[in-house]
């Protein structure tokens, strides 16, 4: 049963939360100690909805950047998702990367969620890999073969059984027309934020989700796995 009360009653330490930007300690701090029903809501306040770290100075440039790849792909901004160090100002990674701070060496990683982009991106990737095991299309090199090798394994296996795929797992090619427009409006990103606004970043990312809840369980699986190793 849905009670209102469980929701509003909030814990001592989500009552205390006050800022939209925090530290790595008081991150992994705060989210062991908070209630389990609020924990969602945790994740969306720091990780999903809060305005990004990195465009604290800019945030018009943000809503532009999120506009820009929305009208590329014809669905909603509100679909588009900035998470990541650029986001929270630090790493959510494994240790020893939890914690690092954002720097011009980090990435912007985009999540999309749109099922019509999502089941676009299957039809691709399906494709790419029948063409490769078919000897139709091939690796220009040894170390592209052994990605190739090792895609061709994790996103049918783990990704696309959990309702989403990283666009640069699918080769930037012209027949794979959703992910070379996506990848290439992520070059752009990137070049163009350093050119008009002086924003070094070392590149920019895309996984694009099924749905709201293959998103929403993703972020907490990753979060909950790397605050694990930190105990």
């Amino acid at each position: 049963m849905i009670n209102i009360v469980d929701y509003i009653e909030l814990s001592k330490t989500s009552a205390s939360i006050k800022e939209t930007i925090t530290k790595p300690d008081a991150f992994s701090k705060n989210y062991n100690f908070i209630n389990g029903i609020e924990k969602k809501s945790f994740l969306r306040h720091y990780i999903v909805n809060n305005s990004p770290f990195l465009f604290q100075n800019h945030p018009i440039l943000f809503e532009q950047l999120t506009q820009y790849l929305a009208d590329k792909l014809e669905i909603n901004p509100c679909e588009i998702k900035l998470i990541g160090s650029a986001k929270t100002g630090f790493s959510i990674s494994a240790p020893p990367d939890y914690g690092k701070p954002f720097t011009k060496d980090s990435d912007l990683d985009f999540s999309i969620i749109n099922d019509n982009i999502f089941n676009s991106l299957q039809e691709e990737f399906n494709s790419w890999a029948d063409q490769y095991k078919n000897g139709i299309i091939l690796p220009k090199n040894e170390t592209e073969e052994f990605y190739w090798n090792k895609h061709l394994v994790e996103v049918p296996n783990y990704q696309l059984k959990n309702g989403m795929v990283d666009t640069y797992k699918i080769p930037n090619y012209t027949q794979f027309e959703f992910a070379q427009k996506i990848n290439q409006s992520l070059f752009l990103i990137k070049k163009n934020l350093e050119k008009y606004h002086s924003i070094e970043i070392k590149g920019a990312s895309a996984r694009v989700y099924s749905s709201w809840g293959s998103f929403t369980k993703q972020i907490k699986t990753n979060t909950e796995s790397v605050l694990a190793k930190l105990k």
